[in-house]
C-alpha cells in the first residue's frame, strides 16, 4: 500500500487546518485507505503523485468527518451519550462527480 509523504500528509493537514503533528500517524494511515475509496467510486485509479484538487478535498473531508470533527449528530452531557453519523455524507462526494466515470451495465 502507498505511503504518503511528510509533504503530502501537510497538504491535507493544511486543508483541515490541523496544525500540531499529532495526528501525522492517523493521515498516514487514512489518506491511502480514503484514496482507494475514491478510485472504487470514479471507477478509475488515481496516480499518488498527482492527485486532482477535487479528490484532495474529498479525502480531507472524509479524514475530518472520521476524525468526529464533523458528524456529530446527538449529545447528551446528564450521563454523557455521543452519537455519530457514520456514512460518509454525499455533500463529500460531490467533489469526485468530475472524476467519475460512467459504466453500462446491461
Amino acid at each position: 500500500m502507498w505511503k504518503p509523504t511528510f509533504e503530502e500528509i501537510s497538504i491535507f493537514k493544511r486543508l483541515n487546518q490541523e496544525k500540531t503533528e499529532k495526528k501525522n500517524e492517523y493521515y498516514t494511515t487514512m489518506i491511502p485507505i480514503v484514496l482507494e475509496r475514491a478510485n472504487d467510486y470514479c471507477k478509475r485509479k488515481f496516480e499518488t503523485t498527482d492527485i486532482p484538487s477535487g479528490v484532495c478535498l474529498f479525502i480531507a473531508g472524509v479524514i475530518q468527518f472520521n476524525d468526529k470533527k464533523q458528524g456529530l449528530s446527538g449529545r447528551s452531557m446528564g450521563s454523557v451519550s455521543y452519537s455519530y453519523d457514520v456514512e460518509i455524507p454525499q455533500t463529500l462526494f460531490k467533489h469526485l462527480a468530475p472524476y467519475r466515470r460512467l459504466s453500462w451495465n446491461g
